[in-house]
C-alpha cells in the first residue's frame, strides 16, 4: 500500500533559504513530501488553515513573532502537531527553551549537502510518527464561554447548538466573529446573553451555515465580558476555582481537516512579584456622587507567565478565558504599535456603572483585574486598588 504523502511546512524569514530548502528537501524527499514554505508566522497560520500539516519546521529569529513565541502558541493550541526547530543560533540556552516549549527536535542549520541530507533523514523518520485520529466523546465541566473563545481565537466558522431543558438556541460564528444568536423569540445580543446565562445543559459544535440574518456586530471579546457581567449581576454563584463557568456536556465532532489560523501569542515572561507589586501605577477608581456613593472592590485578579500559565489568581472563575483575552490583547497591541505612530499600547480599560476591568500588558508581565463598585456611605473619594 502506498504511504500517504506527508505535508511539511518550513517557516523562516529568509526567502533565499526557503527556496534552497524547497529545492534540496524536494530532491531528497521526492514524492513522499509536499513542501510548503512561509516567511512569517502569519503566513504559516494561513497554511495551517488551508492544509493538514504533518510536520512544522521553524526558525527562532523572526520579526514580530519569533520562534519561541510561536512554539508557545502551538503547544497550547495544537499540542499534537509535530514541531522541529531549525536554526543557525544553536546555543544550549535556546535548545533548552525550545524543547521545554514543545519542540520535538532542535537542529542546527546545515552548511553543506551532507548536512541537509542528514536533516532530511531525521525529519523523514520523525514524520512517520503521527498522533492518532481524534475521538467523538463527551466532556464534562465545559463552559460555553471557553468553547466560544477557542472558536473565535481560531477564526473558525461554526454554529454552536445549545440545549438546556426545553430551551434551545444557536450561536453563529463566522471567521472568528459572532454574527448572530437566536433562542426562541430572542435574537441578537439578547439571545446571546440569555444563552450564556444558562447554568448547565448540552452543546454541539456544528458545521457553519449562514444565519437567516446578522444581528450582532460587536467584538466577541466584549460580548463575552458583557455576558459575564450580566450573569454576575444576576447573582449566579461561580463554580469552584479550577473549573469552567458551567457544567455542560459536549458532543464534539472529529477534528476538522484544517487547524486554526489565528495567532494569539504574547510576550509574557515569568514573574515573581506578589499581587501588590503587579501594577507600576496604582489602579485608581473614583467614586462619584449619586443616589448612593460607591467604593471599589476587587472581584478577581489573574497574572500570566510566558507560556500562558497562571502564576497567581484570586477569585477567578475562568482562568483560561482570562489568559486567552490577555493573549489576544497582546497581539492586537503589537499590531497597533506597528501600524500607528502613537507609541506602545499596553493597557485596556472597560468601564460600566458597576464594573471596571483593566488588562495590562508589559514586556515582563500581564495582569487582569476586575473591580466592582459597591455602595458606601460618605463623601466621594479616590481610592488606590
Amino acid at each position: 500500500m502506498a504511504q500517504k504523502q506527508k505535508k511539511v511546512l518550513f517557516v523562516d524569514d529568509e526567502a533565499g533559504l526557503l527556496e534552497i530548502i524547497r529545492q534540496v528537501m524536494g530532491h531528497f524527499a521526492g514524492a513522499a513530501w509536499e513542501i510548503f514554505t512561509a516567511l512569517d508566522v502569519s503566513k504559516a497560520l494561513g497554511l495551517l488553515q488551508e492544509h493538514r500539516i504533518d510536520l512544522l519546521v521553524i526558525d527562532i529569529h523572526m520579526p514580530v513573532v519569533d520562534g519561541l513565541q510561536f512554539l508557545g502558541l502551538l503547544q497550547r493550541k495544537y499540542p499534537d502537531l509535530i514541531k522541529v526547530v531549525l536554526t543557525g543560533d544553536a546555543t544550549e540556552n535556546y535548545r533548552t527553551k525550545c524543547l521545554t516549549m514543545g519542540a520535538e527536535l532542535f537542529l542546527e542549520k546545515p552548511r553543506d549537502e551532507g548536512g541537509w541530507r542528514s536533516v532530511h533523514a531525521t525529519l523523514h523518520e520523525l514524520a512517520k510518527f503521527q498522533p492518532e485520529e481524534g475521538f467523538r466523546g463527551v466532556l464534562r465541566r465545559v463552559g460555553l464561554q471557553d468553547v466560544l473563545q477557542m472558536e473565535c481565537l481560531s477564526r473558525h466558522s461554526v454554529v454552536l447548538k445549545i440545549q438546556a431543558g426545553n430551551i434551545q438556541g444557536h450561536v453563529f460564528v463566522k471567521d472568528g466573529q459572532i454574527i448572530h444568536a437566536q433562542c426562541g423569540q430572542r435574537t441578537g445580543e439578547d439571545a446571546f446573553n440569555h444563552l450564556m446565562s444558562l447554568a448547565g445543559g448540552e452543546f454541539e459544535v456544528q458545521s457553519f451555515i449562514e444565519p437567516p440574518e446578522r444581528t450582532i456586530t460587536g467584538a466577541w471579546e466584549f460580548l463575552l465580558m458583557e455576558a459575564a457581567r450580566k450573569r454576575d449581576e444576576a447573582g449566579q454563584m461561580p463554580p469552584p476555582v479550577g473549573h469552567t463557568d458551567s457544567a455542560f456536556s459536549a458532543n464534539l465532532p472529529p477534528p476538522p481537516s484544517t487547524t486554526p489560523d489565528r495567532l494569539a501569542s504574547s510576550v509574557l515572561p515569568v514573574i515573581e512579584e506578589t499581587p501588590a507589586t503587579i501594577l507600576e501605577t496604582p489602579l485608581v477608581v473614583t467614586r462619584t456622587r449619586g443616589p448612593e456613593t460607591l467604593r471599589p472592590q476587587i472581584e478577581e485578579m489573574l497574572v500570566c507567565s510566558l507560556q500562558g500559565e497562571v502564576l497567581h489568581e484570586w477569585r477567578c472563575a475562568n482562568p483560561n478565558g482570562r489568559v486567552g483575552l490577555l493573549e489576544f490583547l497582546s497581539q492586537m497591541a503589537r499590531q497597533l504599535a506597528q501600524g500607528l505612530p502613537l507609541g506602545d499600547f499596553d493597557r485596556m480599560e472597560v468601564n460600566s456603572p458597576l464594573t471596571r476591568m483593566v488588562a495590562q500588558i508589559q514586556d515582563d508581565r500581564a495582569l487582569f483585574v476586575r473591580c466592582g463598585r459597591v455602595p458606601m456611605e460618605g463623601d466621594a473619594k479616590s481610592f488606590g486598588a
